[in-house]
């Protein structure tokens, strides 16, 4: 049997994530059963700005713990079997949209950090560098799983909002551009953001979350949006085939589906442009990379 381990930072990505993405995979890889393990959740490392390193730098203990987590699932899982693929999302949050490539090179620095600390001969290493290459992953959701809703008008209903009411959105095919123009949520932003800005947030933009977003149209029809029940319904069952309107679409999560369609050695089920520090050029050199990834 192959073991896939999902590595998350949310409660409805750790109840519904791996179901989800199963359903657009096969369920036998190389002739054995492929199970998808119960995701395993960890501390979210992106929740303030993150800038470059400076040359010597170390990244945050939070993005350390997050890559020891994935030496524990690739390495020493507790279930006693080493995962097969270990893939770690994260979401971008508002502090880092459009500083992907600088979460990538925070999360890198952190799989050396590990290696740095446990301090093995230079043969274990160069093994251990091996299997990661082979088999372990960094991804994002942006800016959050939310986002990714209101690409499926059938998701959104199971979240729960209602019937009638459409979403407003400045770029309506590309979730992972959120940003709302709805009249009635932007005097709401307006507010929150003022506030935010007193809590010296002065990156916050409520009208690009799409998490109060989704909160404000469910209460709309007087419901109150829960991640680990609407949200949980609505991601396990979103069409993710729908949710790219256009080829250029969704990069962030295409490379997710990438990834995962050539651990299968399938055709992505939304193949399409992916993100450069997330699933690079064919041409790139893989054997030049730190995970399968990046």
């Amino acid at each position: 049997m192959a073991r896939i381990k999902l590595i998350v930072t949310g409660d409805m990505e750790k109840s519904a994530l791996h179901k989800s993405l199963q359903r657009f995979f096969p369920d036998i890889r190389n002739g054995e059963e492929v199970l998808w393990d119960t995701p395993r959740k960890a501390q979210c490392v992106t929740s303030y700005p993150l800038r470059p390193l400076a040359a010597g730098a170390s990244p945050s203990n939070p993005m350390i713990e997050l890559a020891k987590a994935m030496f524990a699932e690739a390495f020493s899982s507790k279930t006693g079997q080493d995962a097969d693929l270990v893939i770690v999302v994260d979401d971008v949050e508002l502090g880092n949209l459009d500083q992907e490539a600088v979460i990538a090179e925070h999360f890198r620095a952190a799989v050396n950090e590990v290696f740095r600390l446990k301090n093995h001969d230079s043969k274990t290493e160069d093994r251990l560098r091996g299997e990661l290459q082979r088999k372990c992953s960094f991804h994002l959701l942006k800016p959050m799983v939310e986002a990714y809703l209101f690409g499926d008008s059938v998701a959104l209903g199971l979240a729960g909002v209602p019937n009638g009411v459409n979403p407003c959105l400045v770029h309506p095919t590309d979730v992972e551009q959120f940003e709302s123009d709805d009249a009635l949520w932007l005097s709401i932003c307006q507010d929150e953001n003022a506030k935010k800005q007193q809590q010296n947030k002065p990156w916050w933009r409520n009208e690009c979350h799409p998490k109060r977003y989704l909160e404000h149209l469910t209460e709309r029809g007087q419901v109150t949006y829960e991640e680990t029940k609407g949200g949980k319904d609505a991601l396990i069952a979103l069409n993710w085939s729908q949710v790219p309107k256009s080829q250029p679409d969704v990069p962030i999560v295409r490379s997710l589906f990438e990834d995962l369609s050539d651990w299968f050695c399938i055709s992505s089920p939304i193949s399409g442009k992916t993100h450069p520090n997330f699933w690079p050029a064919r041409q790139v050199n893989r054997a030049n990379l730190l995970l399968r990834n990046m």
